[in-house]
């Protein structure tokens, strides 16, 4: 890949985060200016309140309610959401139509199909996703021999966006 694609690739990602992901992220945050939207825990809130700012002011309260909401589990959680469609827009993989596979992409090293399932990071794979994604990679390498297809486990993919080996 030369140094232009790569950039072209830097751009796109750059638009598509700007996009995708800040304006779902500040949409999502103003639906919590009204109260109704939330889920309160009335045994924690205080405790929130006062662990968080040292009070149980209503301002603080409100901080215990909006932070996590703002910055925490949504903007995750949405990521993970998006960062399929990511792969699409972006990086020009294929959505899959096979179960238990997320996308398709035609290896840029040795030009073989690959078979990817995605996960957004290291903390999104637990130890029961081991024992369901490999079922599902089976099930991917015996459709492929009703089909015809001569596929092994190197066509199959754990894609995983970001994160170090050792996690």
């Amino acid at each position: 890949m030369t140094e232009i694609e790569k950039n072209e690739i830097l751009e796109k990602a750059k638009a598509w985060f700007k996009e995708s992901i800040a304006q779902n992220h500040i949409k999502n945050t103003k639906k919590l200016s009204k109260i109704k939207k939330f889920n309160i825990n009335p045994f924690l809130l205080t405790y929130l309140s006062n662990f968080l700012q040292g009070d149980s002011t209503p301002k603080s309260i409100a901080k215990a309610l909006i932070y996590p909401r703002a910055l925490g589990t949504s903007i995750n959680t949405s990521f993970g959401t998006h960062i399929q469609k990511f792969t699409l827009e972006v990086l020009s993989s294929f959505a899959s139509t096979t179960s238990g596979i997320d996308i398709e992409f035609i290896d840029q090293i040795d030009n073989e199909k690959k078979y990817c399932q995605l996960k957004s990071g290291p903390n999104t794979i637990n130890k029961d996703d081991v024992e369901t994604i490999a079922k599902h990679f089976t099930d991917v390498i015996n459709l492929g021999k009703t089909n015809g297809l001569k596929l092994g486990f190197h066509n199959l993919i754990v894609g995983v966006i970001y994160g170090e080996k050792k996690n």
